[in-house]
């Protein structure tokens, strides 16, 4: 059953009931679906909508919405509990609806700006919001010096106060009518298309403004070519602004470049009389850089340069920040004293600091060197890689929550037929099949790949950029006892004797059957609570006071949660990942495995580091402990 989109035929509905059909509590985020929704899921270049959705006995905090085949993907933080069937009432953030909207509407207009101007010219893509970014890209060339004409012509459109349709629609139904589109309508969503006045329909999945003139005023901020398409940006004027501008008589007088010149020459002259006077480094620098020095003021006027003039505008202020950062840095006096200090010729001097390699770099090599002693061979494949090689090789079809843009991080590149988008490598296991394909698929293989790895989660335990290394074994007769050791003795090169281990059965795509690898925490000895509040005896710890302890007075460990510490993933090959690699699958078997090198080393005892991002803080302290 696919998610009813209210928003399609309300735009400006702010609130509405909704019954709960799933609810996954077991992703990074909470996953809501429900049989309707008033939030708007990112695409179309139109960021996501944000809010609430509420229930008798919880509230839920939208962070993200996502389209998956017709079902409508609520991510975010769940407080209390809600169950399927439960009623709830959604409300959006609806500033943050209505600026996406004008955005969006916005740049529309831009693209029957531009085609009034030129009409052989049309907009193939375009970004509306989408990490701060608002463009459209053109099929063809749009030279820069058309900035002001443009800016003209679609403030023109918006002060015609023309309606604003959006209409669901068939092929048949666009033929019968000939409507002519420049580009193809999306094949996994309704068709959809957006009138603006008696202009020729568009293609459109958005939520829209109802006139042109509820639009704020829009700025064209620049062209840029990029990828054979020439992208035009803009911005639009925030209303609040608008309206203290309007009753400022300042705000609307236009600055030239020649009045422009002429406050740069008072200020040069300024800092000239003020460095005859001798002032102190530290005097000038507040006085002409500071958050309210003369510098900032005189920038702000460039909001009041005509457009066709803010890039030269912008030449010479940038001009006149050099000059005087330079003036100042030459002045003579640094602080009240102008009396060198005096310096002893006869102190030893200060031996250079040498450095060694990341603690990160050193777990990598030690991993290298543990495996190789048992015939592994060390290989390295791309970390930005075809979404074949990451995801549909490796069993993966395609609605996996792992493909989608939430989870992955995308590259805007051209997509290739067979082999798909490219992506950030979300795992090391992209070198499965690469292995494969490089030994023309004949056993035997031992491989250990180590390579950066990219996903979206931040948290104690997680970091947008780690790293990973895979394991994979092929040959004749390989079983889950293989496996097994090699997990066995890695424990136990790594970590020590004693260490303590243990597999559970899970589920991915590239494995039959999958396990998951843990550790026990060396932070609260595998108990789940740290051991600082731990009841005493003769100033000693009571052996097994901690678990008897109230329950007030145990703190939770923050770094595994639970005493044991997930490492990451292993298993049997799939069938489906040796065929996709050249291998049959009835005569060749094979392992795999891959782990966080980070939250790998981490686990080391004697470290307790209970924040996984200390390793890339830059913090010098931090790193010269390792």
């Amino acid at each position: 059953m696919k998610t009813k989109l209210l928003y399609l035929d309300d735009a400006y509905l702010k609130e509405s009931s909704a019954k709960i059909v799933s609810i996954n509590t077991k992703s990074p985020q909470v996953e809501i679906v429900l049989d309707q929704t008033i939030f708007y899921p990112q695409g179309g270049g139109q960021p996501a909508d944000t809010g609430t959705i509420q229930t008798d006995k919880g509230i839920f905090t939208v962070s993200h919405v996502s389209y998956n085949d017709g079902l409508i993907l609520h991510k975010g933080k769940l407080e209390g509990l809600m169950n399927i069937d439960d009623k709830a009432l959604l409300k959006i953030n609806w500033e943050t609806r209505y600026h996406n909207m004008m955005l969006h509407t916005a740049g529309h207009m831009l693209d029957q700006a531009v085609k009034n101007i030129d009409n052989k010219n049309f907009g193939v893509d375009g970004n509306h919001g989408i990490a701060k970014r608002a463009f459209v890209a053109f099929k063809f060339p749009v030279d820069e010096s058309l900035i002001g004409k443009i800016e003209d012509e679609i403030n023109s459109i918006v002060h015609k106060n023309l309606k604003i349709t959006a209409e669901n629609i068939s092929e048949k139904e666009i033929n019968k009518r000939k409507i002519k589109l420049q580009f193809e309508l999306p094949k996994n969503k309704d068709l959809r298309i957006l009138s603006i006045g008696s202009y020729n329909p568009m293609p459109d999945g958005g939520t829209h403004l109802k006139t042109t003139n509820e639009c704020s005023k829009v700025s064209i901020t620049g062209i840029q070519e990029k990828k054979g398409q020439w992208r035009v940006s803009y911005s639009i004027e925030d209303r609040e602004n608008k309206i203290k501008k309007d009753k400022s008589d300042s705000s609307n007088k236009i600055i030239s470049i020649s009045e422009l010149k002429s406050k740069v020459t008072n200020v040069q002259n300024l800092i000239k009389n003020d460095l005859i006077e001798n002032l102190v480094k530290e005097e000038l620098k507040t006085k002409y850089l500071g958050k309210k020095g003369i510098f900032n003021d005189l920038a702000k006027i460039i909001s009041q340069v005509g457009s066709a003039n803010k890039r030269q505008a912008g030449q010479i202020l940038n001009e006149l920040k050099t000059d005087i950062t330079e003036s100042i840095e030459k002045s003579v006096v640094t602080s009240g004293n102008s009396q060198k200090k005096w310096v002893d010729l006869t102190a030893p001097g200060i031996k250079p600091k040498t450095g060694h390699m990341h603690l990160v770099s050193q777990a990598m090599e030690e991993i290298t060197q543990i495996f190789e002693r048992i015939g592994f061979s060390r290989s390295r494949y791309p970390e930005v890689d075809w979404d074949w090689y990451v995801f549909e090789s490796l069993n993966m079809p395609k609605n996996h929550p792992a493909r989608d843009e939430w989870e992955t991080f995308f590259v805007d590149a051209p997509m290739n037929k067979k082999m798909g988008k490219i992506v950030l490598t979300t795992h090391t296991s992209n070198g499965q099949v690469r292995e494969m394909e490089r030994l023309n698929s004949k056993p035997p293989i031992r491989m250990i790949n180590i390579a950066r790895c990219y996903r979206r989660q931040q948290d104690a335990t997680h970091t947008q950029m780690f790293h990973q290394f895979e394991g994979l074994v092929i040959d004749k007769g390989i079983n889950i006892q293989h496996l097994k050791g090699t997990l066995d003795y890695f424990a136990e090169q790594f970590y020590g004797p004693g260490t303590k281990s243990r597999i559970r059965p899970f589920h991915f795509q590239f494995t039959e059957p999958s396990l998951e690898v843990d550790f026990s925490c060396h932070i609260c000895h595998g108990t789940g609570f740290l051991d600082e509040k731990t009841n005493k005896v003769n100033g000693e710890a009571r052996e097994g006071a901690l678990g008897h302890a109230p329950e007030n007075q145990r703190q939770k460990c923050k770094f595994c949660k639970s005493g044991w510490h997930e490492v990451g993933g292993a298993g049997m090959v799939h069938p489906n990942v040796l065929t996709a690699g050249g291998f049959n699958p009835s005569l060749y078997t094979g392992f795999a495995f891959g782990w966080g090198v980070e939250r790998t080393y981490t686990l080391k005892e004697g470290l307790n580091i209970d924040d996984i991002r200390l390793l890339y803080s830059g913090d010098l302290k931090f790193l010269e402990q390792f």
